[in-house]
């Protein structure tokens, strides 16, 4: 039998017992952190908004509006709630919201939604969650004044107490039932900066304890009265369907219930999930490819690099100036082209689902960056009212965007429609990793025009596929519009750069694969194309990559220019050891600023990252240990992207299957050192950093190596073996 179902090693065990470890040294919260009741909620505190509860010990209940998946989104946002309400940070829990109107937003004028991505938690929520704290904390005085007959003006509170000048206190414990029976008040005042004790400091995770302890509940981790366990198979070929099953070996296997077919997948069910994919791995099924099983990547790569040459299918995304004609009549023009793979989230926890189909009711319990989604395909599926269906959010064992799309939900809802009993599907690792929602294969050409020591005029031209592309309806897709969303990191919006002529086009190209958001979405690879090929042109022109950065950062955002000089300075540039060697990055990530610094040396023909240094710029900071974790944790992203990962295809079919042939990051490739510096702008709103980190962190990386070897890298992923980069 395996481990996983009888043995007596369980992850939760295993943890616990490495956690116990761990907190017997640094970690004196409460032992009601690592609670391990799976779900939990906030019903037993009064609730004085959609946001917060008091319970009548005292205890704080936040509700978070976003998915966690280790971004520390829980924290950041309660830290919002708590110094507004004046609360103990020992007395806060934090429950997960589940899909409700008060935890949407409108992404746009017509589409408001529930959901997590774009590195929009605090930019979209802190505010709200302070206005909550704030509304509570309010509510708590009322009722402490109308209990004491006095003036609510005159009273203050103090760390989780109602005080007023005569010497009447009362804890919020006591007030709570009563301050849940008021009307909350419509405009709060909020505290100056000066006023904070939690916003801008670092507090201990809320939910760090039951991580290292093994108690915090996941999707994965849910188990139901009387449920039954799937394991799924796919058409190996996106976009294929079933032929025929033969599941007379499937059905053998002790433990099995039954064998579903579906149009598009195959579905096991058991009493325990082991039972079931020993079951799918014996099912012999014939799939029909509908004409996909010709694609390769090879393909793939020639019909993107043939649309390079396509005038007549490319929408211009930036034009100022005339660069076609500079370019035209140059006496030097520098081109270079670039190429970057598909590549899968690979996040720890496989996907999974768990539904309880009843004829009035439907719950959902998954870990999802996209609750509105899941409940819209709830309501397709099932047929059942928005007001039946409830869709409850689990902590997320990593998103990387993959978890804004619910195909994997679908599965488990339609598996339900046939199953009499509460149903968990977990995809196999596998499975995950072959029918994932990929950063697509881009391409692109860059040309610069240079005369007396500058540019004088740059064309870039991208072509490939959108990760939008699954999200949205039909018509969106045909609109000029989204045609230029190619060209993310590269339009006037989100660019650090200006040239005196520039265009920049995009030729779109569809193909058969599954696409979707991927951390840092299109400046995971424009980073890589327009920073590479700075360098590039920095070189043929005898320059400093940085000094030819400085000459041509846009002068409309001089904090991008304050965020260069700060690597550059912190980094040493210029200044690095004999044998060792450095590359520079630089990105505008939607309003964050990051720079980044590289330094590498070479053993063995493979580079061995030294140092990592980056600066970020991403307005008020609200709790700066999370915010240097982001960053270092997209690095390392990316990094890991630059260094081994693809998703290749041979015959329609996805190559790679588990992580032994997906190579993410090892430990020994990562950086010796990492240092994270942060410009915090008190008096500017808060911008993203879950994605910031990844973009600067890969062309950075490329340009030590040519530092390094001379050799250029115009292909990702990098060779194992340095002396195989063909630039």
């Amino acid at each position: 039998m395996h481990p996983s179902e009888t043995g007596p090693v369980t992850r939760r065990g295993f943890l616990a017992g490495l956690g116990a470890l761990v907190v017997a040294v640094q970690l004196p919260r409460p032992a009601r952190a690592a609670e391990s009741a799976v779900y939990p909620s906030a019903n037993d505190a009064a609730t004085l908004n959609a946001f917060v509860g008091v319970g009548t010990d005292g205890t704080v209940t936040v509700v978070c509006p976003t998915a966690e998946m280790g971004q520390g989104s829980t924290t950041g946002l309660a830290q919002c709630v708590a110094d507004e309400l004046d609360a103990p940070w020992d007395r806060v829990r934090v429950v997960h919201a589940d899909e409700g109107k008060p935890y949407r937003f409108a992404l746009l004028p017509f589409d408001a939604r529930h959901m997590t991505g774009a590195s929009m938690s605090t930019r979209t929520w802190r505010t709200p969650m302070r206005e909550a704290g704030a509304r509570a904390r309010a509510m708590l005085i009322q009722a402490a004044a109308a209990r004491w007959g006095v003036n609510p003006g005159a009273c203050t509170t103090r760390q989780g107490v109602v005080v007023h000048p005569d010497g009447h206190e009362a804890t919020y414990g006591e007030l709570a039932t009563a301050a849940a029976a008021l009307k909350p008040p419509r405009k709060v005042p909020l505290k100056a900066p000066a006023q904070f004790t939690l916003m801008g400091r670092s507090p201990q995770r809320e939910d760090l304890l039951g991580k290292v302890t093994g108690a915090t509940p996941y999707g994965i981790d849910l188990r139901l009265p009387d449920m039954v366990r799937a394991c799924t198979v796919s058409c190996p070929v996106h976009g294929g369907v079933v032929a025929s099953v033969d599941d007379q070996a499937a059905r053998a296997v002790p433990g099995v219930l039954d064998v579903l077919v579906f149009e598009d997948f195959v579905a096991v069910l058991a009493e325990t999930w082991w039972p079931a994919k020993r079951a799918a791995d014996a099912l012999v099924i014939t799939w029909d490819d509908r004409g996909f099983g010709e694609v390769d990547s090879a393909l793939i790569s020639a019909e993107l690099r043939a649309a390079l040459d396509d005038d007549k299918g490319a929408t211009t995304a930036r034009k100022e100036g005339d660069a076609l004609k500079v370019l035209a009549s140059a006496a030097q023009v520098i081109e270079a082209e670039y190429e970057v793979p598909y590549l899968e989230h690979a996040a720890m926890e496989p996907l999974n689902c768990t539904v309880h189909l009843q004829p009035d009711r439907c719950d959902v319990w998954t870990g999802t960056q996209g609750q509105t989604r899941a409940l819209w395909a709830a309501q397709e599926i099932t047929g059942l009212s928005e007001a039946q269906i409830h869709v409850h959010t689990a902590y997320l064992g990593g998103g990387y965007g993959r978890r804004g799309n619910v195909d994997w939900v679908r599965h488990a809802l339609r598996i339900a429609t046939r199953v009499d009993r509460p149903v968990q599907m977990l995809w196999s690792r596998e499975e995950t990793t072959r029918i994932g929602r990929y950063r697509p294969v881009e391409v692109a050409r860059l040309r610069a025009a240079v005369g007396d020591g500058r540019i004088t005029a740059l064309h870039a031209r991208i072509a490939g596929d959108h990760s939008a592309r699954s999200y949205l309806s039909g018509f969106i897709t045909k609109l000029p519009l989204y045609r230029t969303l190619l060209a993310e990191g590269m339009l006037p919006a989100d660019s650090p750069y200006a040239f005196p002529s520039v265009r920049v086009d995009t030729v779109l190209r569809t193909f058969h694969v599954n696409v979707g958001f991927w951390r840092s979405v299109g400046q995971s690879y424009t980073a890589f194309f327009r920073e590479c090929f700075l360098d590039e042109v920095a070189h043929a022109l005898g320059q400093d990559p940085v000094a030819l950065r400085r000459s041509l950062l846009r002068e409309d955002r001089p904090r991008i220019r304050a965020v260069l000089d700060r690597v550059v300075e912190a980094s040493g540039w210029g200044k690095a050891p004999e044998g060792h060697f450095q590359g520079i990055g630089l990105t505008d990530w939607s309003g964050s600023y990051c720079a980044q610094v590289v330094e590498i040396t070479v053993e063995d023909d493979a580079p061995r990252v030294r140092r990592l240094t980056a600066v970020v710029d991403c307005g008020v900071v609200v709790n700066p240990d999370q915010v240097k974790a982001q960053i270092m944790g997209g690095a390392l992203f990316g990094l890991s992207s630059a260094l081994g990962e693809a998703i290749t295809l041979r015959g329609g079919r996805v190559e790679q299957s588990n992580l032994h042939d997906y190579r993410l990051l090892r430990m020994n490739q990562s950086p010796v050192e990492v240092e994270v510096l942060l410009m915090d702008r008190p008096d500017d709103p808060p911008m993203g950093v879950g994605e910031a980190g990844t973009p600067p962190a890969i062309p950075a990386l490329c340009n030590a190596l040519f530092a390094a070897t001379g050799r250029r890298v115009r292909r990702l992923p990098i060779p194992r073996k340095l002396s195989e980069i063909e630039g």
